[in-house]
């Protein structure tokens, strides 16, 4: 009986965060066929992987028969990595994720397909995590922490046990969430905040102990 045929897959977005989601591809031995990205040169090459073009290119190819990898990211705002994640989806093309070798991933962990786990990322045990999340370098994110889909943690970031995450919340670098705490969707938790308390969908805190921004 012969193997269902193998998707190709495409990097869309490749500035800095792209260029980390790629290596950690490339390191999980991982191929990646190409990258789609309308602000670099088509021909030119990234780690080896050839920039086919802009978005355009992929009016050509069958969703079924290719997968995406979201490359866009985020300095304090979600609403771009969703909304690629979300148009592309709609087209019926699904995403990748990966986990990179040099994370640590905890006994009954729940990570979705499309997530991305960075180097150096801790993740204890019973973690869930979304779809189309980023846990990015060096972040730790301790037992029993639900992340829901769309949201980022920068690196360095420390969420405790228990904590939730609303959809398209924003971690900052550095920021640390104590124990079981619920912040709300679409939150931004400003870089090295400290959060004491839970926080209401869509609000900004920042500071220690963190505090709305007026």
């Amino acid at each position: 009986m012969s193997s269902a045929p193998q998707k190709s897959v495409y990097l869309v977005a490749c500035g800095g965060h792209g260029r980390v989601v790629l290596d950690a591809f490339i390191s999980s031995k991982k191929t990646v066929d190409g990258i789609i990205d309308a602000q670099l040169v088509p021909g030119s090459e990234i780690f080896g992987v050839k920039v086919l073009g802009d978005d355009s290119y992929l009016k050509n190819l069958d969703p079924l028969d290719t997968t995406l990898i979201n490359g866009l990211g985020s300095t304090g705002s979600t609403r771009g990595r969703i909304e690629i994640f979300e148009r592309f989806s709609k087209l019926g093309f699904k995403f990748d994720g990966v986990i990179h070798p040099a994370a640590s991933i905890g006994a009954e962990c729940k990570v979705d397909q499309s997530a991305q786990i960075m180097a150096g990322a801790v993740l204890q045990n019973r973690v869930e995590v979304g779809g189309n999340v980023v846990i990015n370098t060096r972040a730790s994110v301790d037992h029993d922490v639900v992340i829901s889909e769309h949201v980022v943690v920068s690196p360095g970031a420390i969420i405790s046990g228990a904590v939730k995450l609303g959809s398209g919340a924003f971690v900052g670098a550095g920021a640390v969430i104590i124990q079981g705490i619920e912040i709300g969707e679409g939150c931004v938790i400003g870089a090295g905040a400290v959060v004491r308390h839970h926080v209401k969908p869509n609000t900004t805190v920042v500071g220690n102990p963190a505090a709305q921004l007026e």
